[in-house]
C-alpha cells in the first residue's frame, strides 16, 4: 500500500468519525430544545432557527476540520515532495553516468572492431618492416580485446540482463574468431604444416576475415539502436 492510498483511507476514517460525533451532539441538543415546546409556531420557529444554526455550525465545523487535515496531510506532503526530489537527482545522477559509459563501451567496441578488421585482413600493406608491423597488430588486438572486457565487466550494473546478454554474445564472437584466427595464423607462419593443411588454414584464415568484415557490422548496427534507445537520442526528420 502506497502513501497516498493510506493517507486516504485516514482521512475518510477521520471524516466519518467526526462527522457522526457531530452530528450525535447537535441531535442530542435539539432533543432536548423539542422538549421545551408545545406550539406549532414555536415548532416552526425552532425548525428554521435549527436549520440556520445547523448550517452556521456546519460550516464552522468544516473549516476547523480544513485546518486539521492541512495539518496532517501537509507534513506527510512535504516528506513525499522530498521523496520525489531525492528520487529525480538519483535518477538523473544515473542517467547521466549511464550515458557515460554508454559511449565510452561503444568506442571501445569500434576500436575492438576496427583492430579484428585491420588483423586480419588477407592482404597486409608493409610499411617498414613487416614482422614488427604484424606484431602491432596482434598486439592492437590484444589490448582493445582486454580494454572492452575489462571496462565491460565493471559496469553491467547500467544495463539490463537482456541487453547484457546482448553485448556477450557479440564479444564472445570476437573472442571465438580471434582465437581461431591466431592459431591457425601461427601454423601457417610456423612453416611445420603440410601443404593440405596450409591451404586449408588460408582459406579458413579468409572466411573468418569476410565474416568479421561483413557479419559483425550488422550485430554493431543493432547495438547502436539500442544504445541510441538508452540514450533517448531521437530520429531527426
Amino acid at each position: 500500500m502506497n502513501d497516498w492510498t493510506q493517507i486516504g483511507i485516514n482521512v475518510i476514517l477521520f471524516l466519518i468519525a467526526s462527522y457522526f460525533l457531530f452530528y450525535k451532539s447537535w441531535l442530542k441538543a435539539l432533543g432536548n430544545e423539542v422538549a421545551k415546546l408545545s406550539t406549532k409556531a414555536q415548532l416552526t420557529k425552532l425548525e428554521e432557527d435549527v436549520k440556520k444554526e445547523f448550517n452556521e455550525n456546519l460550516e464552522s465545523y468544516k473549516s476547523k476540520l480544513s485546518e486539521e487535515l492541512s495539518l496532517k496531510i501537509e507534513p506527510i506532503k512535504s516528506e513525499l515532495s522530498k521523496n520525489n526530489i531525492t528520487h529525480q537527482i538519483q535518477f538523473g545522477y544515473l542517467h547521466q553516468e549511464r550515458g557515460k559509459v554508454t559511449l565510452e563501451l561503444y568506442k571501445k567496441i569500434q576500436e575492438l572492431h576496427s583492430a579484428m578488421v585491420n588483423w586480419t585482413a588477407t592482404l597486409q600493406p608493409i610499411i617498414e618492416d613487416a614482422e614488427k608491423e604484424a606484431t602491432e597488430r596482434t598486439n592492437r588486438v590484444n589490448r582493445a580485446m582486454d580494454d572492452f572486457r575489462n571496462y565491460y565487466i565493471v559496469n553491467k550494473l547500467f544495463f539490463s540482463a537482456k541487453f547484457c546478454e546482448f553485448i556477450d554474445s557479440i564479444f564472445q564472437v570476437y573472442w571465438d574468431k580471434g582465437w581461431e584466427f591466431g592459431y591457425k595464423q601461427a601454423r601457417v607462419q610456423s612453416g611445420q604444416i603440410t601443404q593440405e593443411y596450409f591451404n586449408e588454414y588460408s582459406q579458413e584464415m579468409s572466411k573468418i576475415s569476410k565474416e568479421i568484415r561483413e557479419e559483425l557490422p550488422k550485430k554493431i548496427t543493432e547495438l547502436e539502436v539500442k544504445f541510441r534507445k538508452i540514450l533517448n537520442v531521437e530520429e531527426e526528420e
